[in-house]
């Protein structure tokens, strides 16, 4: 692998994405873009440690030294000296990754991460409308992104008039699912016999989608068909099962409610934004004019709500550009 000249004063840095179930290294060019062509990906067999990956990186990338800009986003608050993964063995030490490197690290939320991606003027990610007005990724305004994959992940972005941009990263996924919803009523009654209180994740994400799928197929009396999420996921796009089919619709109402109530509680009035695996795995159903009604919800701002741009939104390696380009800001 070959590293171009140094241009001077070098941007040149290694950023990382430390995920549920693998982490992923990359490295810029001297000018802070990500190489793509360099990413690895390591899962836990391989690496127990994130300071052992980044040393495998290194040796498989050729490298005499790692560089002393580092950039790594996590599912997780990232807050504090050792950071522990959402669901996850991984765990960061800031002060050991200061230590290995010569030089403090930039550790950001995933969500956080991908939403830096997004914000730039000159990304290349890609969106497919979902309503309302047509969705601005970049300029003077608020957006809200959510990613709906293992897990439910939120951030929201913000673009001032002198184009500084500040990305909040939050929790909100983690936010109690408020009820609201007719439709969900029974669904949410049988889920709450099992867990007193349910978070917006154990609906909207990999895991929710398979507890709605098995309460639906209980409430019905049908014969389940599926073991888990992609089981759901390969039904609904067989056509070949009511019981997921159902599931599948009250997910999509569910993740639009979601959105709506994000929406209003940042002043996301320029744009909601969805990603994930999952969300795009459903993105047929998910559009689905009844499905999005949820969105538009009941109260003094359904005007706004409706023609408030929504978008799906995908980008290769998002948290890593996003990873960079948070470091080149700081």
């Amino acid at each position: 692998m070959s590293i171009s000249a140094d241009p001077g004063d070098s941007k040149l840095a290694i950023v990382g994405d430390v995920g549920r179930r693998a982490v992923r290294l990359g490295l810029t060019d001297h000018y802070g873009r990500l190489r793509p062509e360099t990413i690895r990906v390591y899962d836990a067999a391989e690496q127990t440690t994130i300071s052992g990956a980044l040393t495998r990186f290194g040796k498989d990338c050729g490298l005499e030294q790692l560089p002393a800009r580092c950039a790594i986003a996590v599912a997780g608050i990232a807050g504090g000296d050792t950071i522990s993964v959402t669901n996850s063995r991984w765990f960061l030490s800031r002060s050991g990754l200061a230590a290995m490197l010569k030089a403090p690290p930039l550790i950001l939320n995933d969500f956080a991460a991908i939403a830096w991606a997004l914000s730039a003027a000159d990304s290349t990610a890609r969106f497919e409308a979902m309503g309302g007005a047509a969705l601005v990724p970049a300029g003077p305004g608020t957006r809200c992104l959510i990613g709906v994959g293992s897990g439910l992940g939120v951030a929201a972005v913000s673009e001032d008039a002198d184009h500084h941009v500040t990305v909040l990263s939050t929790e909100a996924g983690h936010c109690h699912f408020m009820d609201g919803l007719p439709e969900l009523s029974a669904v949410l009654l049988r889920l709450r016999k099992t867990k007193n209180s349910l978070v917006a994740e154990d609906l909207i994400s990999e895991r929710g989608l398979f507890a709605i799928y098995q309460a639906v197929v209980a409430i019905d009396a049908a014969t389940p068909r599926a073991t888990d999420a992609q089981g759901v996921i390969q039904l609904i796009t067989s056509g070949r099962d009511a019981s997921a089919s159902k599931a599948v619709d009250l997910f999509s109402r569910a993740l639009w409610y979601f959105a709506g109530n994000m929406a209003l509680a940042y002043g996301a009035w320029d744009g909601v934004m969805i990603t994930g695996s999952v969300a795009f795995a459903l993105r047929s159903s998910i559009r689905q004019a009844d499905a999005a009604e949820c969105f538009v919800m009941s109260g003094p701002y359904q005007r706004q709500l409706r023609a408030l741009p929504r978008a799906m939104v995908t980008l290769e390696h998002a948290e890593l550009h996003g990873a960079a380009r948070a470091l080149l800001l700081r």
